[in-house]
């Protein structure tokens, strides 16, 4: 194990300023560096970059939005981060792509929640066009799915999620989601999480 603490790591998030917006905003980027060797990934934000710290990597600034970002890029550091850590702990080593991989869930997701999510949905269509099932119920459904989707995008920062993370944390953090973003009722709440500890279920059982 002493060999794998005299690794260097450094996470860092840098602008694309080669692919300005149309709004003037440019993507911010990660960079994950391990013993001299580099990968990037898109973090799914975007800032003026006039306002941006290259210094510090960070937005300028304390309004809302220089704090709402800055606090998105502190979870990402921070996932990046544990990841890193759980591989020296776990498996001795880690490199950049691993880590990138990792936390991006490429090759883990056998089955996908949102993927089996919406496979599920267009079943249910289909019975709506039999007149098997509900018009209503399949509306819950599709806004549910929305929710879900956006929610992993915010707090992930990823398109979907592998069946196995689909822990009793994440129907918490989805249930304070629907409250406090979406200021769902509580009655709302307990509709709209039902679909997904269906799914947290599903899960279990395909061990």
């Amino acid at each position: 194990m002493e060999q794998t603490k005299k690794s260097t790591y450094k996470p860092l998030f840098y602008l694309k300023k080669n692919e300005p917006k149309k709004n003037g905003n440019v993507p911010i980027m990660a960079r994950i560096t391990i013993d001299g060797t580099h990968k990037t990934m898109g973090t799914k934000l975007e800032i003026d970059p006039n306002i941006w710290d290259l210094k510090f990597g960070r937005v300028e600034g304390k309004s809302a939005k220089a704090l709402r970002i800055n606090q998105k890029l502190d979870n990402i550091r921070g996932r990046i981060d544990k990841i890193y850590e759980d591989m020296l702990k776990h498996e001795g080593f880690a490199t950049a792509q691993k880590v990138k991989i990792k936390f991006l869930g490429v090759g883990v997701m056998d089955d996908a929640v949102l993927k089996v999510f919406n496979d599920q949905n267009e079943e249910f269509k289909e019975m709506v066009a039999k007149g098997k099932r509900s018009q209503s119920t399949y509306s819950k459904y599709n806004t549910v799915y929305n929710h879900l989707s956006e929610f992993i995008r915010e707090r992930y920062h990823r398109d979907d999620m592998a069946f196995r993370e689909l822990t009793s944390d994440f129907i918490r953090e989805f249930d304070f989601f629907l409250r406090i973003d979406k200021e769902c009722t509580h009655n709302t709440v307990w509709a709209y999480t039902i679909p997904v500890i269906a799914l947290a279920e599903l899960a279990i059982k395909k061990g």
